[in-house]
């Protein structure tokens, strides 16, 4: 955010590793200021990082999936956040209706949104759409995508940014799952991702190749946690999860870092939905069966294949949006990097007829919700439930 009270503001470091600056006047007025985003890790007083912190944790992971195979991987992904705004008094929805998408519902708050996209324009980060959502008060605005640690990096920035635009404008904004009900819909964080890797390393590997990924251009957007910056480009890239002549357009590289997913949804669960508010979304466009499916929308991963290579990207739909994004590309890529390493086989896609419901899904996905968190799901009466995901 980039306002005179700015918490993204912080103390930079001997670890600092990433920042951003820009100047930009206060969203009501006042004298022009400068703020700098600086993103730090903390050094152990005997030398070496502190390994618990989810931003160290997240970038570890990231070079080990970098290094795996000798291919280059990399992660080029955007959080999607939706939020509620509630009055500062009183804490009721700032609005209310069910017209999502509608313009006369996101004229209730147009100055809000256009004041939070012109600070995070500054800041660096792209928003790509802005619309009221099916909740009371809720809203979900996209970003563009950014490689590495920077995505996460932005989803922080993007939160801290919502919540100070918001105070500015005299509200509250909140990422609790169900703020005001547990009726309804609640506040998702999916996380969308891709791979890609240098033309031709998975010829130089020799492991998990594929045909058909297709080049990616250029793009306008965030750049390079490593350095660089002026936009992502991803020129002299493949997108390793694609191969245009396989079913639902995924490389054996893709199946199984797929796979991997699912495998560890349970435990990625934990991460997703990190307090117990958060499985009252189970059963409302919230998944509570490890499956994937190719555009299904109430699968826990769903297949984006596009029309060609460059677009065809993962959504993680289990994270809530009170989920630590540094802790969801952690561990979605230790889980994926275990799907390659063991050459897990992807499960068929989930049966949207919701057949098998109970323990099971129709296609054998295990349960991605346990212990107390299960039992969250099944008393919250959600559409659905059993054998695949919530109405």
């Amino acid at each position: 955010a980039t306002s005179s009270s700015s918490a993204a503001a912080a103390v930079p470091s001997a670890s600092a590793s990433a920042a951003s600056s820009s100047t930009s006047p206060e969203v009501r007025g006042g004298p022009a200021v400068a703020v700098r985003r600086v993103y730090c890790e903390q050094e152990q007083p005997g030398g070496g990082l502190n390994a618990a912190l989810p931003r160290t944790a997240c970038r570890r992971l990231l070079e080990q999936l970098e290094a795996h195979g000798g291919r280059g991987l990399r992660l080029l992904a955007a959080a999607e956040y939706e939020f509620c705004l509630a009055t500062r008094d009183g804490w009721e929805p700032l609005f209310s209706g069910p017209e999502i998408f509608v313009t006369l519902q996101a004229a209730k708050v147009a100055g809000f949104c256009y004041a939070l996209e012109e600070q995070l324009e500054a800041a660096g980060i792209d928003v790509r759409t802005m619309n009221p959502e099916y909740g009371d008060g809720q809203l979900e605005i996209t970003v563009s995508p950014s490689w590495g640690v920077s995505a996460a990096d932005d989803a922080s920035t993007f939160k801290t940014a919502v919540k100070e635009v918001a105070m500015q404008f005299g509200a509250t904004a909140t990422f609790m799952t169900k703020p005001f009900s547990l009726s309804g819909p609640g506040n998702g964080g999916h996380f969308n991702f891709s791979l890609w890797e240098p033309e031709g390393a998975e010829a130089a590997s020799g492991a998990l190749g594929r045909e058909g990924a297709e080049r990616g251009p250029c793009h306008v957007g965030k750049g390079d946690e490593r350095g660089g910056g002026g936009g992502f480009c991803s020129e002299g890239l493949r997108n390793a999860l694609h191969d245009a002549a396989a079913p639902a357009g995924l490389s054996p590289l893709g199946r199984a870092f797929l796979a991997g997913i699912l495998a560890h949804a349970p435990a990625l669960e934990a991460l997703c939905s990190p307090t117990v508010p958060c499985y009252a979304r189970h059963g409302n466009w919230a998944p509570t069966h490890a499956t994937w499916g190719l555009e299904d929308r109430l699968a826990a991963v769903r297949v984006k294949k596009g029309g060609s290579g460059r677009e065809c990207y993962l959504e993680l739909r289990m994270p809530s949006a009170s989920a630590n994004a540094y802790l969801v590309v952690a561990a979605l890529v230790a889980a994926g990097l275990d799907g390659m390493e063991r050459g897990l086989q992807l499960p068929p896609p989930r049966d949207p007829s919701g057949k098998g419901r109970g323990g099971a899904s129709a296609n054998g996905g295990e349960a991605a919700a346990n212990g107390g968190g299960e039992a969250a799901v099944n008393g919250s009466g959600g559409e659905g439930g059993g054998g695949g995901v919530g109405g």
